[in-house]
Order: structure tokens, then sequence, then C-alpha cells
């Protein structure tokens, strides 16, 4: 069985993820009111994300190998890594330290090199193994559920894993906080790289917030 799958993302009135800065405290507060209980991130977005807000990497510490003792009623979400390739080899710490993180959960493939695997049993870190080359994410969701009772998942990423989520019929929601801006030639198109067209959206939200913001949310017509 599925999660409920909802895409989450900040967006210029143009549609662009880049080009602009995003009203961070406004978007985390947004995806934080659907109370999920796991975040999907690529790992090119998450590697992006380290990169904008450290200055530098922070050595392992010995805590760092270790599975974090999760309280009951902890309302953190668990963040679902996707990462076949081992990019955030060396990294993954930096997620598990953060106070919004319960855990790092990665979703990786048949593919992945075993070296990567190794760092990741070696610290306790657990990884959902799904598709051959790449991750298979209707796989990893389903075992998520079964495994972990994940019942509603928000993706936090690009447009190259949501557009793969819309194509395969896996997300149920689309939720856009626009920012009051125009990127123009310079931005990158959240749907950019979508391959599949005619995507039907039915509005179930459309609010104005903090000034002249505007959150929409969609319901995914399949």
């Amino acid at each position: 069985m599925l999660p409920k799958l909802i895409i989450h993302n900040s967006i210029s009135l143009d549609c662009s993820i880049s080009g602009f800065e995003a009203n961070l405290e406004l978007h985390y507060g947004i995806l934080s009111s659907y109370r999920p209980d796991a975040m999907l991130v690529g790992s090119k977005t998450a590697k992006t994300g380290i990169e904008l807000f450290c200055e530098e990497i922070p050595p392992e510490e010995e805590s760092d190998f270790v599975k974090p003792e999760i309280q009951s009623g902890d309302p953190r979400a668990f963040w679902l890594l996707a990462d076949s390739r081992g990019t955030l080899e060396g990294l993954l710490h930096i997620f598990r330290r953060s106070e919004y993180c319960k855990d790092v959960i990665v979703l990786v493939s048949e593919k992945t090199p075993e070296t990567y695997l190794e760092y990741l049993k070696k610290r306790n870190y657990d990884f959902i193994r799904a598709g051959e080359a790449h991750v298979d994410y209707r796989e990893a969701l389903e075992t998520a559920n079964e495994r972990y009772d994940f019942r509603l998942v928000v993706s936090d990423s690009g447009g190259t894993l949501n557009s793969i989520l819309l194509e395969q019929g896996l997300a149920e929601e689309l939720s856009l906080l626009v920012s009051p801006v125009l990127v123009g030639k310079a931005g990158l198109n959240l749907f950019g790289s979508l391959d599949k067209s005619g995507i039907g959206l039915e509005l179930m939200k459309n609010e104005r917030v903090e000034g002249n913001y505007l959150h929409l949310l969609y319901r995914v017509l399949k």
C-alpha cells in the first residue's frame, strides 16, 4: 500500500525554483502543517542545501554512528533521501544532527556501490533497496509504508524527482508557495523535465499568505 504523497515547493510566479530568494520560514511552516511522517528529498537537492547553509562540513563524531533514540510522540519527520549513487557519502551526519529530522532513511538501488552500503551499515542508517539502476519510487514508498507505517510523505525536492513522481502517478496533491517575483530566462522551471503532458489538477485551496505570497493546493487527477 502506498502512503499519501504531497509534492511541496516554492516557486516564482513564472514557475521557477531558482533565481529568487525563497521564504524558507513560510515554506517550511506550510510543509510542517501537513504533519508528514517523512520528507522525501533527492540527493542533488539535499547536497545543494548543505552547500548553501554549511560553510564547511563538520567532521563525524562517535555519536554520528549511533542511531538516535526516538521518543514516543516525537512530531518530527523522518527524511527519506533518494541516493542510489552514494552522492551523500560523508554528509549524512549533517541531516541526522538536524533538529528538524527524526532520522535518515536512504533509498538505494541494486546498482548502488557496495562501499556506500557499508558506509550506511557502519553508521546504522536504515536503507530501502528498490529498483535496479535507479530507485523504484513506487516500490520504495510501498516498503516505507509496510516497514515504518508511513501514511503521509511530502516531497520537498527539485524538478527531476517531482517530475518522476507525477509521471508515475505517485503524487496525490501538489502544494505550491508562489513568491511575488518574476525570474524570466534565468529561471529553472519546476516542471521543465516533465515528459508526460496533460496531467489534470483540481484546485483545493487558494490562500494569500504573509503579504503577497500565495499558497495553492491542487489535487492531482488520475
